[in-house]
């Protein structure tokens, strides 16, 4: 989504007084540096996850308890025959541009994202779901059960008025038929799903049933694992952008929740903010301002926060904004070190070389390293991915360009399993898209 006007020249001009990306950034002393950068994180090469006549999109990764690394995302429906196993005869152009109607796909991986299995298809019903910052997300239990959701349009056909689906393993190779959680139709959309440490899952979204005098909410429901709904939908807040992911994370054996969103208020400014539970998500207090970024825009950027949490109960934030002006813009990072009472100054992870939305991802290791990859534009003006990290002494990796997508390359997906790490993402040429992923080794 592409929210100012592109000038080619101020974008080159912009480029190379970055030093080639990475000088954007690099000079700014992140939170407790003491000197020097953290080794480059060395990728495989890419790999290509679902059929390539079918336009792959959409991609979530998950790591399951038994260390298997599991990848979701959305096919044409032309391209699969009834039951979703197998794939249907080629068109004769061997491409077609991507079906408003999509399969939902999952695959596995126990060689760190090398080799997967036969895809397996979610939804039994042909559904039009929803990607980019609206897609596809899985979850598991400790017995390594997958449980998924994702949005598609309401009745009508309208995206802004959608419905959450959601659907499980069923234990006998498949899933169960998926069903709508919002209790009132065409209200919800932007899903996440987390299992809690005390063995529920928690699902939270977006949602417009009541629409004065602060049209969106968020909302919560509790499901346990055999996917009997513990609790009704409630509210957990008001005054969401409509259109930006959201994040979560826990603490004290599931006790305390933590949400993070972007909220507008009504003069249009968007700023991100953290809301904690102690109750296990029953209630949650008043929400606390990241960071004060003044970004004042008049529609929903389609452009949420990520959030992690450490084995320290540090609290990691990264987010876009333009923020006051366009020399602002960029890709942001903050932590909390008091349980989400405060976050420190905001730190640049790289600036924007183009007046374009960025869409970012991170992920926390289990030595405490934050994971970072977002989009940027290249001096083509086509989106590709980027990665840095920053190591739980402080130091911060040199930013790495992960994608050299012929198009563009769009909202990646980061996720930890055993001793690697893997980052996915959408890409996009002309009509057609694939889906992507990378993978490498980390020490941890």
């Amino acid at each position: 989504m592409k929210l100012f006007s592109f000038d080619r020249q101020k974008h080159i001009a912009i480029y190379l007084a970055c030093g080639l990306l990475a000088a954007c950034s690099a000079d700014l002393a992140p939170f407790g540096e003491s000197g020097g950068r953290a080794e480059p994180v060395r990728f495989g090469a890419e790999i290509s996850l679902g059929s390539a006549q079918a336009n792959p999109a959409a991609p979530f990764l998950r790591a399951a308890p038994n260390g298997r690394l599991f990848a979701v995302w959305t096919e044409d429906t032309a391209h699969r025959g009834p039951k979703g196993s197998e794939h249907a005869a080629h068109h004769a152009s061997g491409k077609m541009a991507p079906s408003p109607m999509r399969n939902l796909l999952l695959a596995a991986s126990t060689d760190g994202g090398t080799t997967w299995s036969s895809a397996k298809r979610i939804n039994r019903n042909n559904e039009a779901i929803q990607a980019e910052e609206n897609g596809p997300k899985i979850a598991f239990s400790a017995d390594d059960r997958a449980y998924a959701v994702w949005s598609i349009p309401g009745e009508k056909g309208d995206k802004t008025r959608a419905n959450i689906r959601f659907a499980m393993d069923d234990g006998k190779g498949g899933f169960s038929a998926a069903r709508t959680l919002n209790e009132v139709k065409d209200t919800a959309r932007f899903p996440i799903i987390e299992f809690s440490p005390d063995g529920n899952l928690l699902i939270a979204w977006i949602d417009r049933r009541i629409d004065n005098p602060k049209p969106r909410q968020l909302y919560l429901m509790r499901v346990s694992t055999d996917g009997q709904a513990l609790t009704k939908n409630y509210s957990a807040g008001e005054g969401l952008c409509e259109c930006c992911k959201l994040g979560m994370a826990f603490a004290d054996g599931g006790k305390t929740v933590y949400l993070v969103d972007r909220q507008v208020n009504e003069k249009q400014i968007r700023n991100h903010m953290l809301r904690k539970s102690t109750d296990g998500g029953a209630s949650f207090g008043a929400p606390v301002e990241i960071s004060d970024d003044g970004w004042q825009v008049g529609s929903c950027p389609h452009s949420g926060p990520s959030l992690g949490r450490d084995s320290r109960g540090w609290l990691h934030v990264s987010w876009f904004t333009l923020g006051r002006s366009e020399s602002e813009a960029g890709i942001y990072y903050s932590v909390s070190k008091d349980g989400g009472k405060s976050f420190a100054p905001r730190r640049l992870v790289q600036a924007n070389t183009a007046p374009e939305v960025l869409y970012n991802n991170l992920a926390v290791g289990a030595d405490d390293t934050v994971y970072l990859a977002w989009t940027n534009l290249d001096p083509e003006n086509r989106a590709q991915i980027f990665f840095r990290t920053i190591g739980a002494d402080g130091r911060w990796g040199e930013i790495q360009q992960l994608s050299r997508a012929k198009g563009d390359a769009s909202r990646p997906m980061l996720a930890l399993s055993k001793k690697n790490l893997h980052v996915a993402w959408t890409e996009t040429d002309g009509e057609t898209s694939r889906a992507v992923l990378r993978s490498a080794p980390i020490s941890q």
